[in-house]
């Protein structure tokens, strides 16, 4: 393929560079395409091509990629059209690699190749202790953190693409990882929160930020400073008396963008600290009349990002956007892709607010929009289910309406799966819901495939349900199996999925049939579960652990796996420990199954969203980790 430019471009070897990449996965592009690029200030995307000659005509780099891919996905007719306009100066996506899974470089550069496709420009590598620091060997150790030249080699191939790659770190709270380790008390205020006004701390937060001042090109960092919901109410409390949070956040934040003017650097934070510690209520508590003048308010210079991955209504975006432009001239707003809530991705929530919320910041011309990526409680859920949520943002940065059926185009074109098939895995929380989207998202199919069968914590949630768990997910098993055809490319992560469907078809409600059979001293019923049915489900969990393993190696360094090794090991465990109790009772060497003896209570109060993330409660009503 041959390529020119407009005599205006700049960075030519580098375009040059990064369309060979993306041509090395496509297949079968004529040798004779002659593609011509030229850069232009208008906001809009023209992709055009007659015969052999491509013309794309944009505003920047990662546009350019965008179009070259429509272009190269409609070489079937003799021409092609396409004009987009592009909404939102900055469009990017949030990678979280502080849950356990560190990303291996090759796996970011997909993303960041599967990025240009979507013609988004930005890429955050959330990273709370997962870099590479010097004089801090404990920072990020046994974690998998990135080192400087794993960090440079991701970074200068994002600048291939047009994409910025931005440190998103931590410099108040979310560093229990960090603040655990040897020599850390004198900074610690409270568990993971770091102590304001001390010198050491300030030496420390320099530290860090000299560390991605080296490692990225970027001259902006998110310094997070989130839901610092202890700060001033540990050792600072003891040693200094109380003090309110909207003036200890004041403080903290005016001495750390000392040290960004110092290094040059250009900072933001998540804005929840400057509402919450104003106003002593929740981040989207605010009165939507609320008048700001009188409150603590970040200094000029500070971006501050609004993050909502929560409302689907128009309305509660254009009050937290109303609160934030009182705060600063510089908002930037986040919201997600749901890969957080257990097991399963919940894809309901995350296209009902991220429609919401794009269209709102589309009224309020907002400049910058993120999808964040969490990973909570270890990065259970494989990573590639992100993308749903991410071609969204692409889509709506590109499109002033959601149209269903030029995504699913797109998805198809950047992403390479059928959108229907990732689509398909929100029915695995879906299971209480009777065809309803998961608004409340709810995660059955985390709870219920840790919790214990014995113990039945969760176990009225299926018989007050009424649900037939066994034939639901029998049906979503061979519904991973049509995904696995109909999406080659994710086949793996199907397969994973459909052996969760396999055993969710028996585990889900196990515990409820085994209660009932003991209850009515049906010894054979439970003679026939011990000896068939469990066995055919460690079977299954085995088959199943073994594939997320694949997986993760495949996406991730190894490190934090072990965590889920030991979730899944234990679901095993488990089971075969409830064989050897119940195989006991029945050949009389106990007089009765003491946890079957007891009654089951529901879990979740009356009108509660049907959510549990944390793995200690789910598994146990005893303390995993007691305290001293």
């Amino acid at each position: 393929m041959k390529i020119s430019f407009a005599p205006s471009v700049m960075g030519c070897e580098k375009l040059k560079a990064g369309t060979e990449a993306l041509l090395e996965e496509m297949k079968q592009i004529p040798e004779n395409l002659e593609v011509r690029v030229e850069f232009n200030e208008n906001p809009q995307l023209t992709a055009k091509r007659v015969g052999n000659q491509v013309q794309i005509t944009c505003k920047e780099s990662a546009h350019y990629y965008r179009g070259l891919n429509q272009v190269l996905h409609h070489l079937d007719t003799d021409t092609y059209e396409n004009q987009e306009t592009v909404y939102f100066e900055r469009n990017g996506f949030m990678l979280d690699c502080s849950r356990n899974a560190v990303f291996t470089v090759e796996k970011v550069k997909f993303v960041i190749r599967t990025l240009a496709k979507m013609g988004m420009n930005v890429l955050m590598l959330y990273t709370e202790d997962t870099y590479e620091v010097p004089g801090e060997p404990y920072f990020g150790s046994y974690r998998g953190r990135y080192t400087k030249a794993e960090i440079q080699e991701m970074d200068a191939y994002a600048s291939m693409f047009g994409i910025e790659l931005v440190p998103c770190i931590q410099t108040l709270a979310h560093l229990h990882n960090a603040l655990k380790w040897p020599g850390k008390n004198e900074i610690k205020d409270s568990t993971d929160v770091l102590i304001v006004g001390k010198e050491e701390t300030y030496t420390f937060i320099e530290e860090l930020l000299q560390s991605v001042k080296k490692a990225f090109s970027t001259r902006r960092v998110h310094l997070g400073m989130d839901e610092a919901v202890l700060l001033g109410l540990g050792k600072y409390l003891k040693e200094n008396g109380y003090e309110k949070g909207s003036v200890l956040i004041r403080e903290h934040c005016k001495r750390v963008l000392a040290i960004c003017k110092k290094l040059g650097l250009e900072p933001m934070i998540w804005s929840d600290m400057y509402i919450t510690a104003n106003t002593n209520g929740g981040y989207y508590e605010v009165p939507a009349d609320a008048d700001c003048s009188s409150w603590e308010k970040p200094e000029k210079g500070l971006g501050l990002v609004y993050w909502d991955y929560y409302h689907d209504d128009e309305k509660s975006y254009e009050k937290m956007l109303n609160i934030h432009k009182q705060l600063s001239d510089d908002v930037i707003f986040a919201g997600g892709s749901w890969i957080w809530n257990g097991i399963a991705p919940n894809y309901s929530k995350t296209f009902a607010c991220t429609k919401a919320a794009l269209q709102t910041c589309k009224k309020y011309l907002m400049k910058e929009v993120l999808c964040t990526a969490w990973m909570d409680n270890g990065a259970e859920t494989p990573v590639d289910a992100v993308w749903p949520g991410v071609a969204l943002f692409a889509h709506l940065g590109f499109h002033l309406e959601y149209n269903e059926k030029v995504l699913e185009e797109e998805f198809k074109e950047c992403v390479g799966g059928n959108l229907k098939d990732f689509m398909a895995l929100d029915a695995f929380d879906s299971l209480f819901l009777n065809g309803k989207a998961n608004q409340e998202a709810q995660n059955p199919s985390k709870y219920l495939l840790y919790q214990d069968p014995l113990a039945g914590i969760f176990d009225q949630e299926v018989v007050k349900s009424g649900v037939d768990t066994g034939a639901y997910y029998k049906k979503l098993k061979k519904m991973m199996e049509i995904c696995q055809e109909n999406s080659p490319e994710y086949a793996a992560l199907f397969a994973y999925y459909e052996k969760l469907a396999a055993v969710l078809a028996d585990k889900a409600d196990l515990g409820v049939r085994m209660k009932a059979a003991y209850d009515k001293k049906q010894l054979l019923a439970l003679k026939e579960i011990c000896e068939k049915e469990i066995p055919e489900t460690i079977q299954n969990l085995e088959e199943m652990k073994v594939l997320r393993e694949d997986l993760w190696m495949s996406e991730a360094k190894p490190f934090g796996y072990e965590l889920m090794d030991v979730k899944l090991g234990a679901v095993i465990t488990r089971l075969n420990s409830t064989i050897r109790r119940t195989k006991k009772y029945l050949d009389g060497g106990i007089p009765c199954l003491e946890e079957l003896e007891e009654t089951r209570l529901p879990y979740f109060e009356k009108n509660a969203d049907k959510r549990e993330n944390r793995w200690s409660q789910i598994i146990s009503g005893s303390d995993l980790i007691d305290t001293i």
